[in-house]
């Protein structure tokens, strides 16, 4: 897969980004089931799960040009809940690392500008999302689980 280091300077349909964050998921071996949609009372949408036989990430994707950290941790609460209600219908995800995780377009307050203020990595950039796979050993316990 063939990553574009210059996507943020170029217009790309919301499923276009989620498919090239999928792709990213994939390269590193994880399996990805995108846009998954159920029911429990209400009606819930996670844009991707990924996951290998360690770590599940439930992850959002937005295509925003900047996000606010208190907009991040609303995203982030939200994103939690749906998971929490995925995962009642699939405990063989309950033995894994469960993490959340917002993935951006373009620039966040991702793990390579994370400010030592913030407890947890809640966002990464697509550039950045390579690096945190690539190096997953190195932030994972800096990454926003439950």
């Amino acid at each position: 897969m063939y990553f574009d280091a210059d996507v943020d300077k170029k217009k790309i349909d919301w499923k276009q980004f989620e498919n090239d964050v999928s792709d990213i998921f994939e390269k590193f071996d994880y399996t990805v089931y995108r846009d998954v949609r159920f029911k429990t009372v209400n009606r819930f949408q996670i844009d991707l799960i990924a996951y290998d036989d360690k770590r599940c990430f439930f992850v959002d994707c937005k295509d925003h040009m900047y996000i606010a950290p208190s907009q991040e941790e609303n995203f982030i609460t939200k994103q939690k809940i749906r998971a929490e209600n995925y995962l009642k219908s699939k405990p063989g995800l309950l033995y894994k690392k469960k993490i959340i995780l917002l993935v951006t377009r373009n620039k966040t307050s991702s793990l390579i500008n994370h400010p030592e203020s913030k407890e947890k990595i809640l966002g990464v950039d697509m550039k950045g999302l390579q690096d945190l796979l690539n190096n997953i050993y190195r932030y994972e316990d800096e990454l926003y689980s439950f």
